[in-house]
């Protein structure tokens, strides 16, 4: 239905109030009804949706880089991805942890302040045990002895550097670990009362699922609060780029290595048929004797293209241009 009123449903309506059918005060009563939304003055909301949504853009790249570093550390695959920003109390936030827990207080000359990083024990332990050779393996729900505190002292300045890198284009800071604790009830950086920014980070390591909480006080983000808008984001991270820095930019990617391949047909087969495989067996692709092959340029499908031989070598003979997807 549009929302845009005919000439003869305006009419009918003028009708309708002046024949006393419409009541116009009951309409103005459902709109006051429609603009009151309830507020909580235990919990002000301290930052904007659009604050927010920085936010969450911030700790996505930070959540791309600590994934990065720890799959190299550990050598295993580790996905860390975000999992939700919220406004809470400071009292809402320590009650939620376990106890023992591993929270570091992380500080800077640039904040005004300490910020939290809590992570789990089973990612702690995972983490730990993968770094000295073993399995990575969980060793229970225990706090950690002052010999794993320190070994993975080293860990957290790294990762908390990676949390630094992601905030650079909107507040620089140098972080430094003030204290670890095991329990939630010492760890007081800020008021109860006071609202704070819980970003919530899974972790999977192997067969090891975790979380990891960051917790940014409101004292502690407010001074540089005017840049967590969007726009003032992507202006700062998206400069001006000149056309010497275009011919810059296709001159070192003219240098750049890629891996091009040739793929004659595909098939599906179960493993079960693969096992059986011998020598003269014939595996029937998808594909016929005078098809074109597909030519794939860093595992992408770039070109159709015909097999031949060139000066002694195997070769292809471009044919057609595949269009590139845009994901």
């Amino acid at each position: 239905m549009s929302d845009v009123l005919s000439q003869e449903e305006i009419d009918k309506l003028l009708q309708s109030l002046s024949t006393g059918e419409v009541d116009i005060e009951e309409i103005k009563e459902e709109e006051e009804k429609k603009s009151v939304k309830p507020y909580d003055f235990k919990r002000p909301s301290k930052f904007s949706k659009e604050q927010l949504r920085t936010f969450e853009m911030i700790h996505e790249n930070f959540a791309r880089s600590v994934s990065t570093y720890l799959s190299g550390r550990v050598r295993s695959f580790v996905n860390v991805s975000l999992a939700s920003v919220d406004q809470i109390t400071y009292e809402e936030f320590t009650r939620s942890l376990p106890n023992p827990s591993f929270i570091t207080i992380f500080s800077s000359r640039d904040l005004v302040g300490n910020a939290v990083m809590e992570m789990g024990l089973e990612i702690f332990y995972t983490i730990l045990d993968l770094i000295l050779g073993g399995p990575g393996i969980p060793v229970g729900n225990r706090s950690p002895t002052d010999v794993e505190l320190s070994i993975m002292r080293k860990e957290i300045i790294n990762i908390l550097t990676h949390l630094a890198q992601a905030w650079e284009e909107i507040h620089e800071f140098v972080p430094n670990i003030e204290n670890i604790e095991s329990n939630p009830q010492f760890v007081q950086v800020a008021p109860p009362n006071e609202m704070v920014v819980l970003v919530t980070l899974y972790m999977s390591i192997g067969k090891t699922e975790g979380f990891m909480n960051i917790c940014w006080p409101s004292s502690v983000i407010e001074p540089f609060g005017e840049k967590l808008s969007a726009r003032l984001w992507f202006t700062a991270s998206s400069p001006e780029v000149s056309p010497e820095d275009v011919e810059k930019l296709r001159s070192s990617l003219k240098g750049s290595i890629a891996t091009v391949s040739a793929v004659l047909g595909e098939t599906v087969q179960k493993l079960g048929e693969i096992l059986t495989l011998n020598i003269g067996d014939v595996i029937r692709l998808n594909t016929h004797q005078d098809d074109p092959v597909i030519l794939r340029v860093n595992g992408r499908d770039k070109f159709k293209a015909l097999p031949g031989t060139y000066k002694g070598h195997y070769a292809a003979k471009i044919v057609e241009v595949l269009e590139t997807e845009v994901e």
